[in-house]
C-alpha cells in the first residue's frame, strides 16, 4: 500500500524535540514495513500546506492570536485550499491519500481513497477565544472540506458528537483516533515508582507558550494559598514563551525556562512528580499526553477534551481551571500523601499506554487506511 502523506509539511511540530513530518513517516514505516509512505514534496503543494501553519506562526509572534482570534478565524479554514494537482497525483500513484488539516481537491475527484484529519472544537474553546460567531462558517468549512474524504478522522470522542450533530452526513464515514505521537516513548513502571517515591523536594512543572491562556496566573494565585510548610516543599520549573504575556511575580516562586530543546524537556518531564496544566481553553493539550508518558500525576482542567484524555479524573486530578482554591486543595493532596501521587502517577502511565502510545494508535489509523480502500472499491 502507498500512502500520500498530505500533512503540515516540513513546519509540522511536537512539544517534545522537533516533530517534524519525517519523523512520522519513518515511524510508521518501521511499524508498517509493507506500506509505502510518501510526503508531498513537490514545490507548490508544499508552499501552500505550509501557508497556514506559518501565518499562525506569526500570528502568535506578533501576539495577535492570542489578542483576538476571530481576526484569524478565516486561517482555520484554509484546509478547504485545493492544492494537489492532478499530474502530481499521476506521479505518485498512491494507494490512498492521508490529509492532515488540508484537504485536497484539486486532483482528486475521487480517484484515490482519501483519509482525512478533521476537529470541530468544543463550544467552551469558542466562546472562550473569541469565534463563537463564526461556528455556522467553520461548520460548513469542515463540511466541505472532508465532502470527498472515504474516512474521517478526528482525535476526541467530543469532536467526534460534534460531527454526528453538525454534519449528520459524515456520521458513517467517522473514526475517533487520537493524534498519532511516533516520538513519544514511555518511561517503565518501575521508574515511576522510583520518581514518585523520592524524598526531597517535590518537582512541579508547567509548560505552556501562551502561559496566561494555559492558566499560569491560577497557579501562582494556587501557590499563595499552600501552606508555608507545603509551598516549600515544592519546586516549580515553568517553560515559556509567554506568548500572551507575562505573569507578574512568577520569578519569585518558579524558576522560568525558555527556547528549551527537546532532551531538556524530555529531562524535565522525566524528573517532574506534578505536571500543572489547568488550561482556560484547549482544542486537545498534546503535552498532557506527554506528562502521562513520563508517570506525571497530572492536573488539569475538567473540560472538554481535557477530562477525556484522563479519563474523566482516573488519570489525574481535573479541577476547574478559573479556580485557585481548587488547584491548591488538588496540590496539597498531592504534596501530602505521596501513595495518592503515586497512584494517579502509574494511572497516566497505564492511560498513556492503553489508548495514546503510537504502537496502538498506528494501528488505528492503519484500519481507516484499509476502510478508505475498502469504501471507495464499494
Amino acid at each position: 500500500m502507498k500512502v500520500l502523506m498530505n500533512m503540515w509539511s516540513h513546519f509540522l511540530y511536537g512539544h517534545i524535540g522537533d516533530y517534524f513530518a519525517n519523523t512520522e513517516i519513518e515511524a510508521l514505516r518501521g511499524q508498517f514495513p509493507d506500506m509505502k509512505f510518501v510526503q508531498v514534496e513537490a514545490v507548490n503543494e508544499t508552499a501552500l500546506a505550509n501557508l497556514r501553519t506559518l501565518t499562525v506562526h506569526a500570528a502568535h509572534k506578533l501576539r495577535l492570536l492570542n489578542k483576538n482570534i476571530k481576526t484569524l478565524q478565516p486561517l482555520f479554514n484554509l484546509q478547504c485550499t485545493s492544492y494537489l494537482s492532478e499530474g502530481y497525483l499521476r506521479k505518485i500513484r498512491p494507494d490512498v491519500i492521508f490529509a492532515h488539516s488540508h484537504i485536497p481537491r484539486i486532483g482528486n475527484q475521487g480517484s484515490v481513497p482519501l483519509v482525512a484529519v478533521e476537529y470541530l472544537a468544543s463550544e467552551r474553546y469558542r466562546e472562550k477565544s473569541g469565534v463563537l460567531q463564526c461556528l455556522p462558517r467553520d461548520i460548513e468549512a469542515k463540511r466541505w472540506a472532508t465532502e470527498r474524504a472515504n474516512i474521517i478522522v478526528t482525535t476526541t470522542p467530543g469532536s467526534k458528537r460534534r460531527f454526528e450533530d453538525w454534519v449528520p452526513e459524515a456520521r458513517e464515514r467517522l473514526l475517533q483516533i487520537p493524534i498519532y505521537m511516533p516520538y513519544l516513548e514511555p518511561i517503565e513502571e518501575d521508574e515511576v515508582t522510583r520518581k514518585a517515591q523520592g524524598g526531597g523536594y517535590i518537582n512541579a512543572l508547567f509548560i505552556g507558550g501562551a502561559a496566561r491562556r494555559k492558566g499560569l496566573p491560577q497557579v501562582l494565585d494556587a501557590l499563595h494559598m499552600l501552606p508555608k510548610p507545603a509551598r516549600e516543599r515544592l519546586k516549580l520549573t515553568v517553560v515559556s514563551s509567554f506568548e500572551d504575556g507575562t505573569v507578574p511575580g512568577l520569578e519569585l516562586h518558579a524558576e522560568i525556562m525558555s527556547h528549551v530543546s527537546g532532551a531538556q524537556l524530555s529531562n524535565l518531564l522525566r524528573s517532574a512528580h506534578i505536571f500543572l496544566f489547568p488550561t482556560q481553553f484547549e482544542s486537545y493539550g498534546r503535552v498532557i499526553v506527554e506528562a502521562m508518558a513520563f508517570g506525571c500525576a497530572i492536573i488539569s482542567s475538567n473540560t472538554d477534551p481535557q477530562d477525556w484524555i484522563l479519563d474523566f479524573g482516573k488519570a489525574g486530578i481535573l479541577v476547574n481551571p478559573e479556580s485557585a482554591e481548587e488547584i491548591a486543595d488538588a496540590l496539597m493532596m498531592l504534596i501530602e500523601n505521596r501513595q495518592y501521587r503515586l497512584d494517579l502517577s502509574i494511572s497516566a502511565s497505564k492511560r498513556f499506554r492503553d489508548v495514546f502510545y503510537h504502537l496502538v494508535t498506528g494501528k488505528q489509523y492503519r484500519r481507516a487506511f484499509d476502510m478508505a480502500i475498502e469504501k471507495k472499491i464499494q
